[in-house]
């Protein structure tokens, strides 16, 4: 069978779905125990997984059968949902999106899932995947020599030298986006997330 003549109702429609699971999760964020908002996003998760192993996109269809694990286990309420389960969430749904936009710009929409489909069966097993996002937050660091490059006012100096005599380290760190992230917002808010759970941040 030839799928390019289904190309572009695949491209549009799961630009749909994504767009409809973005939207979802907002609501969630703010309704979390409202069980019919995951269903939604479910519902989204199992189209796009469907039509993706049609036309033979094995990334994408990897991702979304995992993330469709996951809220199968919210709704059926063997895992409860968390802040955690949103930011997982909200990461696969970004691959997603960069996929079916590669696919829409005539690329094979290939793309490195491994880390979030790893988050998602280790969530999906009711396990935590906070200590792995410290540890990877404590290597990128670590893999700098901490350098000064911001202007610090005098009390963000005096809390540094505070933390010092305490044996505490200081360190900055910068943070860039790619110019095609998605969610630029709640990207934004996840590493500030993560970086408050390690230490305190002083300056943003």
């Amino acid at each position: 069978m030839d799928m390019n003549q289904y190309l572009e109702v695949f491209i549009e429609e799961s630009k749909e779905h994504l767009q409809a699971c973005n939207e979802q999760l907002l609501e969630l964020e703010k309704n979390p125990e409202n069980i019919s908002i995951v269903n939604e996003i479910f519902r989204s998760a199992h189209t796009l997984k469907g039509m993706s192993a049609t036309m033979g996109y094995e990334d994408l269809a990897k991702l979304t059968h995992q993330m469709e694990n996951v809220l199968d286990a919210i709704r059926n309420h063997k895992l409860t949902f968390n802040p955690e389960i949103l930011d997982v969430i909200f990461l696969a749904v970004d691959d997603l999106e960069a996929m079916v936009q590669s696919i829409a710009e005539g690329g094979d929409g290939k793309r490195d899932v491994a880390e979030v489909v790893e988050k998602l069966l280790m969530i999906e097993k009711g396990e935590s995947v906070t200590q792995i996002a410290k540890s990877e937050v404590a290597a990128a660091v670590a893999e700098h020599k901490p350098t000064v490059k911001s202007v610090y006012d005098e009390f963000e100096l005096t809390v540094m030298q505070q933390s010092k005599e305490q044996g505490f380290e200081t360190f900055e760190v910068t943070v860039s986006l790619r110019e095609d992230c998605l969610l630029k917002a709640a990207r934004v808010f996840m590493v500030f997330e993560i970086l408050e759970k390690i230490g305190e941040v002083i300056k943003a």
